[in-house]
């Protein structure tokens, strides 16, 4: 089963399978994010630039939250929930925490 058209060539459809579909948009998410996140940090690969992705990421949801009014976890089968908690926004907010006092840390140490 594939989630395109039955009018699409066959190299799309045995390339955009079911599962392929439902992870290929993440990888587009990610590279959206990216690009501002590249230009924040001023580096294509930092823990800056991770900061920003995850940051920009997290804000996205709490956007969407205000706007909608409603949960985008209530909607949406890719958000991971445990008891009505977000596992992905949690586990993106304990990454920004470390990765900021990873970058305290690391700041204090060159003025030294």
């Amino acid at each position: 089963m594939t989630t395109l058209s039955p009018h699409s060539p066959e190299w799309m459809k045995s390339l955009f399978t079911t599962t392929v579909s439902l992870y290929f948009y993440r990888v587009i998410y990610i590279l959206i994010f990216a690009f501002p996140s590249y230009l924040a940090s001023g580096k294509l690969l930092s823990i800056e630039t991770v900061w920003y992705l995850i940051y920009g990421s997290i804000v996205e949801d709490v956007m969407y939250w205000i706007i909608d009014l409603r949960l985008p976890f209530s909607w949406a089968w890719f958000y991971p929930v445990y008891f009505g908690i977000p596992i992905d926004d949690v586990i993106g907010v304990i990454i920004l925490a470390v990765i900021y006092m990873f970058v305290k840390q690391k700041s204090k140490a060159g003025m030294r």
